[in-house]
């Protein structure tokens, strides 16, 4: 009798280990969707907002800096190597901010393909009969997740000269290959919303 209440509780006892290790992996494989989920459209805030420069800091002295912002047409590039995100735009002063996301493997895909240690993107922005703009300045935000930030001023953009506006970007500064990306960040259908200045933003231009 004995031996066999041993076996029964033997049975439970595995019986509950295997419902334990299934319970675990599902969670890990929810927990990890979630997170890929979340990581997907969350940008931190030292990938968002202004990039000070001397024209948008004087007119943000003045009060007079007024800026939009719009979903851009095309998030994501055709290999899914780039995202842009919610550019910013300065009429007056006809400045630009663009911040753009890439996936932390694409350094690992480039090295396949012959590249160097160091990721270096030269983006610009593009529009067919319209002169080529190259960014003024950047900042690098460290990784979140598996994704990294790249945030560009671009400035004599004139968003009333586009039709169609795109973002290039290029691995070699000379911009004359093809461009290893292209994503369609403006057209004349995005429906573009004032951008209200964070505290962050304020004092950034201050």
């Amino acid at each position: 009798m004995g031996e066999k209440i041993k076996k029964i509780l033997k049975f439970f006892t595995l019986g509950r280990i295997f419902k334990f290790f299934c319970f675990a992996i599902m969670a890990l494989v929810v927990g990890t969707l979630a997170f890929r989920i979340y990581t997907l459209n969350h940008y931190p805030s030292s990938a968002r907002g202004v990039i000070a420069t001397d024209a948008l800091s004087e007119s943000y002295s003045a009060g007079t800096l007024d800026g939009v912002t719009w979903e851009v047409p095309s998030e994501l590039d055709e290999d899914g190597y780039f995202f842009v995100h919610e550019p910013i735009y300065f009429e007056k002063e006809k400045t630009l901010i663009i911040t753009v996301r890439y996936n932390d493997s694409l350094l690992e895909t480039l090295k396949h393909d012959g590249g160097g240690e160091t990721l270096s993107l030269y983006p610009s922005v593009y529009a067919d009969d319209v002169e080529r703009v190259l960014p003024v300045t950047y900042e690098y935000s460290y990784a979140y997740g598996i994704y990294s930030y790249r945030r560009y001023v671009f400035e004599g953009v004139d968003l009333a000269e586009y039709e169609h506006m795109y973002l290039d970007v290029h691995l070699d500064e000379e911009y004359e290959e093809t461009p290893f990306s292209t994503l369609e960040i403006y057209d004349t259908g995005c429906k573009a919303e004032k951008y209200k200045l964070t505290g962050a933003d304020k004092k950034e231009l201050k």
